[in-house]
């Protein structure tokens, strides 16, 4: 039961927003929903929701970066959970989260019967900072913070965890070339309520 709350606060974050826009092309119009090809700063986003919606650990798996981390939100830290994640526990988190409505009898977490996410943003709000890192240098990364909103409705009580008005920020790399990029997630921050 704790490794699947871990899963559920890990499943927690997700929305961003920044300062810089992205020049390339606008976010999708409210509603549209389907799988993007990375090229856009603003597909790494939308993955992201769509592979909650969907329960695709496939598509979560191409967003994440070699290098990525996942930070719990300071008030998800402590007894004994961590402050982050890695790209191998991140994925083995949400893949059981994703998976968890497949188990068979008895199943050894509790069952997410739905999932709802949606991440805020739109042309007007999603702002993109450059950011130089440390480790990388010479590359250009960017981070952008924008508001969620989830719910999973958890089996076999009816029971609704939900977050509404949480902020997270997911930083992207572009791990392709200038003519032909592939953006992926490489940090992703829950910011919480």
């Amino acid at each position: 039961m704790k490794t699947f709350m871990l899963l559920v606060m890990l499943a927690s974050p997700l929305l961003v927003a920044a300062c810089s826009d992205d020049p390339t092309s606008p976010p999708p119009p409210p509603g549209q929903s389907g799988e993007f090809d990375l090229s856009r700063r603003w597909h790494v986003l939308s993955n992201i929701e769509y592979a909650y919606q969907t329960r695709r650990p496939d598509v979560y798996d191409e967003l994440l970066n070699a290098d990525f981390t996942f930070y719990f939100s300071p008030g998800d830290v402590g007894g004994g959970s961590p402050e982050t994640f890695d790209r191998t526990e991140e994925l083995d988190a949400t893949t059981r989260l994703f998976n968890s409505n497949q188990q068979s009898d008895p199943p050894a977490d509790p069952v997410c019967s739905s999932i709802r996410l949606d991440l805020v943003f739109d042309e007007d709000t999603l702002y993109w900072i450059e950011v130089e890192p440390e480790a990388f240098p010479g590359e250009l990364w960017y981070t952008t913070t924008v508001f969620y909103m989830f719910t999973f409705e958890m089996e076999p009580n009816t029971t609704y965890i939900a977050q509404n008005g949480a902020k997270a920020q997911f930083t992207i790399r572009n791990t392709g070339t200038e003519e032909n990029p592939h953006w992926e997630l490489v940090e992703f921050r829950d910011l919480g309520s």
